[in-house]
């Protein structure tokens, strides 16, 4: 199994197709990382497509964190694949609300940014299902809360998944980029946590494992 990787959204992101070892009538099942394909970004039906001509039933939607540039692809995804479990940290689940008004946290970032236009269709995206929390296992993969980047920023760290005797990372922005990490000067956002996220993970995840972060390249080795 191979994790797949689609650049999504505003920022286009790193929007990940996690497989699972599992079948159903032919059809396979996965859950899908940080979805951020939308009409504003002109790439709405960029993940759906990726799932249908792959046969592909998406069963979660596992959020690293709710910062707009990572959620607005959740209501089509969400529409297309109604059982599908929204997941995300329950310090931000009140960035989900489904009401048409984006959660303060969003309203101060997209300020910074200077995006409003955003503030509608980040606000229409459906509340979460499930509530992730520190050392929970959901689709196999154990969540590790790493706060820092915002306070419920987390990572999915998987020992097998690479079949290689190497674990996947999946690090949202705690571990922005090759080599980098997430910025922490806008709303939510603690150096000292990050500092103290980062620290961890260099501590517990073995050399080698895989790293799939939220930004630009990725599957390389801690």
């Amino acid at each position: 199994m191979k994790i797949h990787v689609i650049h999504t959204g505003v920022f286009k992101v790193n929007t990940l197709i996690v497989p699972l070892d599992e079948k159903s009538g032919g059809v396979g099942k996965c859950f899908v990382v940080d979805p951020a394909a939308c009409k504003i970004s002109g790439d709405e039906n960029l993940i759906l497509d990726y799932l249908k001509s792959h046969k592909l039933e998406c069963v979660g939607i596992v959020l690293t964190h709710s910062h707009f540039d990572h959620i607005t692809g959740i209501a089509p995804l969400k529409a297309a694949f109604p059982k599908a479990q929204i997941c995300i940290h329950g310090l931000e689940a009140g960035e989900l609300t489904g009401s048409g008004v984006a959660g303060s946290m969003n309203q101060s970032v997209l300020r910074f940014f200077g995006a409003p236009e955003l503030l509608e269709v980040v606000g229409m995206q459906p509340a979460c299902d499930t509530l992730l929390r520190e050392g929970m296992t959901i689709f196999g993969w154990k969540v590790l809360h790493t706060p820092g980047h915002t306070p419920g920023s987390i990572c999915l760290y998987n020992a097998e998944f690479a079949g290689d005797g190497r674990g996947v990372l999946i690090s949202g922005d705690t571990l922005f980029d090759y080599g980098g990490y997430g910025r922490t000067d806008m709303y939510g956002g603690d150096e000292e946590e990050i500092q103290r996220s980062l620290a961890r993970l260099h501590g517990e995840i073995p050399a080698g494992t895989l790293v799939y972060p939220g930004h630009d390249s990725f599957g390389f080795m801690m």
